[in-house]
């Protein structure tokens, strides 16, 4: 009789514990589960030969390793560009092959510097933007606003920071990549592509720059950075 009611009780025990990964399985395959995280890291691979057009490498959490050309000007997936997937072991004959494809020609220069590196890109978040800055180690200036995004449930902003800059090889053309975060319903992580139309001239700084008879006359000034 004992062995049994020590049998009935072990069924149970075991359908329970069914039961309980049953209820596990569906809900990691629920959109939901899914949706606790999403991180989207994006790379450009080079530029066509008219600099309207990128290569951009994908690495997404959830999808996975892939490529895709990218318009300079918008920073968004061409439509009529498949996404084409692969795995780490193929990486370099796949993206050979969509070079190829593609006619990517300029390798572009990934670089947080001007060419002659006599300035330097940062990024600082203010208010609700985050300033695209630079300095040539005298004064500061702004190359533009970058605008934060917003979790439309929690109403949080994100945290943003200018991750890398790449550039076409003739300098003409900078695509700021800046990384946003938010922490909100759920981990909200991705990359965005900003291009710039890049000229010295449209750097605005802080101050404008002194003629060199007033800068002999005055002292060192160990007081320039203002933030």
């Amino acid at each position: 009789m004992v062995g049994h009611t020590h049998a009935r009780m072990m069924i149970h025990r075991v359908a329970r514990v069914g039961a309980l990964l049953l209820a596990c399985a569906a809900l990691l395959g629920s959109p939901e589960a899914h949706a606790q995280e999403s991180k989207t890291e994006l790379s450009i691979l080079g530029f066509t030969k008219d600099a309207k057009q990128m290569l951009v490498k994908i690495d997404d959490i959830n999808v996975g390793l892939a490529l895709r050309l990218y318009d300079v000007e918008t920073g968004e997936p061409i439509k009529k560009a498949r996404l084409v997937e692969y795995t780490r072991g193929d990486e370099v004959a796949t993206i050979k092959k969509a070079r190829k494809r593609y006619k990517i020609v300029d390798e572009g220069i990934e670089s947080m510097k001007t060419a002659d590196e006599t300035i330097v890109f940062f990024g600082v978040e203010k208010g609700e933007n985050l300033v695209i800055a630079a300095t040539d180690y005298k004064r500061l200036g702004k190359v533009m606003d970058v605008a934060l995004k917003f979790d439309p449930e929690t109403k949080k902003k994100a945290t943003a920071r200018l991750k890398s800059i790449f550039w076409t090889t003739d300098r003409k053309t900078m695509v700021l990549v800046v990384h946003q975060k938010i922490q909100g319903s759920f981990l909200y992580e991705k990359d965005y592509f900003h291009a710039v139309p890049f000229s010295k001239r449209r750097i605005m700084w802080v101050e404008p720059e002194k003629k060199k008879e007033e800068k002999k006359e005055e002292k060192e000034d160990k007081g320039w950075w203002p933030f």
